[in-house]
């Protein structure tokens, strides 16, 4: 993940979770991610940027891996620049990418 520039902040298992309060799943995580540097490359992103998660989850035998798009989450306004979450966007399309090949 580091060569897209991203490191993973947190993980949380739905899957074990769920199963804690006796509810059964199939296995389902989500993945927080950060930029891996100290200062990531795009101003103005610093909260909205949390909102970055990648999915892996089971439907019957097969495993997905997919990812909310930046652009959707972003109110089109000065305080968030659109290049910035069309930049974000494409990153993590490229690592779900290599994650799925």
């Amino acid at each position: 993940m580091r060569s897209h520039g991203f490191a993973i902040e947190r993980m949380h298992d739905l899957q074990a979770t769920l199963a804690s309060k006796g509810f059964a799943i199939q296995p389902l995580r989500i993945y927080e991610l950060r930029f891996a540097g100290e200062e990531h490359p795009f101003t103005g992103v610093d909260g909205e940027f949390r909102r970055c998660r990648v999915q892996v989850y089971v439907e019957g035998d097969e495993v997905f891996v997919a990812a909310i798009r930046s652009t959707v989450l972003l109110e089109d306004d000065a305080e968030n620049p659109t290049a910035c979450f069309e930049e974000i966007e494409h990153r993590v399309a490229d690592l779900v990418n290599q994650i799925a090949q």
